[in-house]
């Protein structure tokens, strides 16, 4: 399997890149923990580049892309820390015409989440509850929210959520709650790829300024090694992401699931691990607010979070590993 980037996901990728780098430098993600607010301009610019109706048709508004093409820009938003509700937008854009245009910004609610509680929901126009028997759609003012006062995310205010009349108007089926989780899945694992790259990028930066006795740390044993073991877990968990969106891609393939979960086992660790690496690099400045280590480190602690953390997927791929030995056996 081929996972080099075509030269037109390298293209999109830089006009991308270009663009968070413009509406998202590290010190507007510093103020903005203080006031996390969805922006609704930056939500526009992002909608105009096409990124909710990535995978939607273009007969429907979108750009009829793959989830190829949207692992590779979604890595992009979670390397630059951008804030939003941005997979949920993403996947309710075939049920949601708005949400293609940045209109509607879409929260999620899972109800098999033990405390019912959803990002952004005082900037949505829409809330989807995803249960095992398919999808529901409220709009704003058919539910209740009320703030956590202090989100694990900073620039991810999370509310718990009150549906008193019910899980909303019926949009989708079983399989179609069933594809939403497995998508959200492959999307959210590329926003971690993407934190454990910007993570990586900070603290190679700093190693490479930052000196001591007379030299760089950069140059230091220790430090490598770190770094490194940040390198080889980030290059995997980008791998296993294009593999699982690939999977997604293809009506036809009979591992999606597994492929899915393995992606986002990989970009939880990488991204968790890379960020406290990143804070540790930094030394005594890691843990101060003005340096911006800790928003990596804490986004990939929430992300890891969503549509099943860890040790669910890792169940999920023992049960099936186990199917698959007793069917050969």
């Amino acid at each position: 399997m081929d996972l080099t980037l075509t030269a037109e996901q390298r293209a999109m990728r830089s006009t991308l890149r270009e663009l968070v780098r413009d509406l998202w430098p590290h010190d507007r993600l510093l103020a903005a923990a203080d006031a996390p607010a969805l922006d609704d301009g930056s939500w526009a610019a992002l909608a105009r580049l096409g990124l909710f109706g990535l995978t939607v048709p273009e007969g429907d508004g979108g750009m009829g892309l793959g989830f190829a093409d949207a692992a590779v820009l979604f890595e992009e938003l979670g390397r630059g820390l951008v804030p939003g509700p941005l997979v949920p937008t993403a996947l309710a854009a075939s049920v949601v015409p708005e949400a293609v245009t940045g209109k509607a910004v879409v929260a999620m609610l899972d109800v098999r989440d033990r405390i019912p509680v959803a990002e952004h929901v005082g900037s949505a126009t829409h809330l989807v509850a995803v249960n095992d028997d398919g999808l529901f759609r409220s709009l704003a003012g058919e539910y209740t929210h009320r703030p956590v006062a202090r989100p694990l995310d900073p620039l991810t205010p999370l509310s718990l959520v009150t549906l008193p009349h019910g899980l909303g108007e019926r949009i989708g089926s079983a399989a179609d709650a069933a594809r939403w989780r497995a998508e959200g899945t492959v999307l959210t694992a590329a926003l971690q790829v993407g934190v454990a790259q910007g993570a990586l990028d900070l603290a190679v930066r700093y190693a490479g300024e930052r000196s001591q006795f007379g030299r760089v740390i950069g140059s230091f044993q220790a430090v490598k090694h770190l770094l490194a073991e940040s390198l080889v877990k980030l290059d995997l968990a980008r791998a296993a992401t294009l593999v699982a969106a690939l999977a997604a891609d293809d009506p036809d393939a009979e591992d999606a699931d597994e492929a899915a979960s393995a992606a986002k086992v990989l970009a939880d660790k990488a991204a968790t691990e890379g960020g406290r690496t990143c804070v540790q690099v930094h030394g005594g400045m890691g843990f101060t607010w003005e340096v911006p280590a800790h928003l990596y480190l804490k986004r990939a602690w929430l992300l890891a979070t969503c549509f099943g953390d860890a040790d669910e997927h890792a169940a999920r791929l023992g049960a099936m590993l186990g199917r698959a030995s007793e069917s050969t056996s």
